[in-house]
C-alpha cells in the first residue's frame, strides 16, 4: 500500500511541474505567439534573429523570462529522468542548479564582455547561446509527458530526445562561431576556447557523471 502511495505522490509532483510548464507555454502561444515565433525562426534564419534582437521590447523580455523558465522546468524534469530521480526535494534540487548553471554562465559571459568592452558581443553570445536551450526546452514538453505518465517501452523516445539535443546543440555551436568569425573576426583559437570552456564541458560533465 505504501507503495502505491509513494507512486501516487510522484506522479503528482512531477504531474504538476508539467502542469506549470504547460500554462507558460499556453501563455507563449495566447499572448506572446507573434515574438515566440520570431525567436524559434531565429534557429535557422538569422535575419528573424536580429529583428527579435532589434526589437528589444517588454515583449521580447517577457518572452525571454517566460522560456528561460520554461527551459529550467522542463530540463530539470529530463535530468530527473534520465537519473531515475523520484524523490520532490531532489527534483527542487535539480531545479535550483540548473538554474544556478545559467545565471552563473551568463554572468560569466557578460562579465568578459564587461571587462573586455565588448557588450554588443557579449550580449550576441547570451543569446544564441540560450536560444537553442530555451527552444529544446519547449519542444521536449511532450515528450516529457510521454516518458512520465505511460507505461511502454521508453527507448524509441529517450533517442529522439537525444537527437533533438544532439541536433541543436550542434546548431548553437555552429551559429557561435560563425557570428564570431564572420560578424566579428574572432581568431578559431579564442572561439574554439570559448566553446570548449562555456558550452563543451558543461555537456561532457553531465554526461561523465550519468555514465
Amino acid at each position: 500500500m505504501k507503495e502505491y502511495v509513494n507512486l501516487y505522490a510522484y506522479k503528482d509532483n512531477f504531474f504538476l511541474i508539467l502542469t506549470i510548464s504547460f500554462l507558460l507555454i499556453s501563455i507563449l502561444k495566447s499572448i506572446y505567439w507573434k515574438h515566440t515565433i520570431l525567436l524559434l525562426k531565429g534557429l535557422f534564419y538569422q535575419r528573424y534573429s536580429n529583428q527579435f534582437l532589434r526589437e528589444d521590447n517588454v515583449f521580447t523580455e517577457r518572452v525571454n523570462i517566460i522560456t528561460s523558465f520554461i527551459l529550467i522546468l522542463n530540463l530539470s524534469l529530463l535530468i530527473a529522468y534520465f537519473f531515475d530521480i523520484t524523490l520532490l526535494y531532489k527534483l527542487m534540487l535539480i531545479i535550483i542548479k540548473v538554474a544556478l548553471f545559467y545565471l552563473i554562465k551568463v554572468v560569466i559571459i557578460w562579465s568578459i564582455s564587461k571587462v573586455f568592452m565588448l557588450r554588443e558581443i557579449g550580449k550576441l553570445a547570451i543569446f544564441f547561446s540560450l536560444l537553442f536551450d530555451r527552444a529544446f526546452g519547449i519542444l521536449i514538453f511532450p515528450f516529457l509527458f510521454f516518458l512520465y505518465f505511460f507505461f511502454f517501452e521508453t527507448i524509441i523516445i529517450s533517442t529522439l530526445i537525444i537527437l533533438l539535443f544532439i541536433t541543436f546543440f550542434i546548431l548553437k555551436i555552429f551559429w557561435l562561431w560563425k557570428i564570431g568569425k564572420f560578424n566579428f573576426g574572432f581568431s578559431h583559437f579564442y572561439i574554439f576556447l570559448y566553446l570548449c570552456i562555456v558550452e563543451i564541458f558543461p555537456v561532457l560533465l553531465l554526461v561523465k557523471n550519468k555514465i
